[in-house]
């Protein structure tokens, strides 16, 4: 991804965030994921096109799923922009998506998401001690390639003013540019990681308050 690509792309979902549902409507398999080549459509109006075949739930399916890729990729390109900053040459690679400090002891895949359901009214608790959470998502969600865990780093959107609003989060690049390189000047191999059995875990917390203000929280530097 270019810088104008991201500059286009970061505009085009801010603009679409309205129309992308919160709800998945339906469960991921490969058969539904078959119906369309998504890793091919490159704005949103050429993925209206595609899924105009399909049913509402089917095409509400590929709006979220779309937008969270895009979301992810505007993730890593703002980690890349920092100089300690490498993503993995191989775009197949599922091991890692980016390296830190030219230290493979701090290759990341990077997770955008959310507080899951069963810990959201206990959000606040959540976000004192996350692992918990951690857990959950290496246990029930993001279980490594070929049995091994990798490494993870968690970029949590949590709103609490209204839980659908964490897809409007998910797009404000203009304070995760800043929250990302400020993440990059501070890591080390020293830093204070969760552990979950052999892998490391991070999680960057972005959060809307009740007084509309929008704030983090990383735990490897606290």
């Amino acid at each position: 991804m270019t810088a104008n690509e991201f500059d286009k792309l970061c505009i085009e979902l801010q603009q679409i965030v309205r129309q992308i549902p919160f709800k998945w409507g339906m469960v991921q398999n490969n058969l539904s994921d078959a119906a369309i080549n998504m890793f091919a459509i490159k704005n949103f109006a050429e993925l209206e096109a595609a899924t105009q075949i399909l049913n509402e739930e089917q095409r509400n399916y590929f709006k979220r799923r779309w937008f969270l890729w895009q979301c992810s990729r505007c993730d890593e390109f703002l980690f890349c922009k920092n100089e300690n900053v490498m993503a993995n040459p191989n775009k197949k690679d599922q091991l890692y998506d980016i390296e830190f400090n030219n230290e493979p002891a701090l290759r990341f895949d990077v997770k955008g998401t959310l507080v899951p359901k069963q810990f959201r009214n206990n959000a606040a608790d959540i976000i004192e001690n996350p692992q918990p959470m951690i857990n959950f998502f290496y246990e029930q969600q993001s279980k490594g390639v070929r049995e091994n865990y990798q490494n993870r780093l968690f970029i949590v959107h949590h709103s609490f003013r209204q839980q659908e609003r964490e897809m409007y989060l998910r797009c404000h690049f203009s304070f995760k540019m800043n929250l990302y390189k400020q993440y990059a000047q501070q890591i080390k191999t020293t830093s204070n990681f969760y552990q979950y059995q052999t892998a490391k875990a991070d999680v960057v917390f972005i959060i809307e308050n009740d007084d509309k203000s929008i704030t983090s929280k990383v735990f490897s530097f606290i």
